[in-house]
């Protein structure tokens, strides 16, 4: 091989390892959680109340708080990760839009017994 090859073969692989050393990674990483206010919710009587938040005690229990959670990548150039986390109120608020089925803001001990019947304990 010609000296001149050799020399040029050496440089290139040289400065390829160079702009691959030099070329950074561009990552970010976010968390963000959801809340919203929770709704206001009275209820009809003390039993009511009772059935409403035993139930959604198992609830939470069983589900937990929602995570969504995506990761894109470029391997060298580019790495995304997003965490997204719903808050308890969330979770309570889905629960009253469940059991109120009426949604008149007041849970009445037949709606909250329904609601129980749906989320039975695990």
């Amino acid at each position: 091989m010609p000296k001149l090859l050799v020399s040029r073969l050496v440089l290139l692989t040289v400065l390829s390892f160079l702009a691959a050393g030099a070329s950074g990674c561009i990552s970010t990483s976010r968390t963000v959680r959801r809340e919203e206010p929770r709704m206001r919710v009275e209820f009809e009587n003390d039993t009511a109340g009772r059935l409403f938040y035993e139930s959604l005690s198992h609830l939470r229990g069983h589900h937990g708080a929602s995570e969504s959670h995506s990761h894109v990548s470029l391997p060298i150039i580019f790495d995304h990760e997003n965490t997204t986390i719903e808050g308890e109120s969330i979770v309570f608020n889905e629960a009253v839009r469940q059991c109120d089925t009426n949604h008149d803001g007041r849970i009445t001990e037949s709606e909250a017994r329904i609601f129980a019947e749906r989320h039975p304990q695990p």
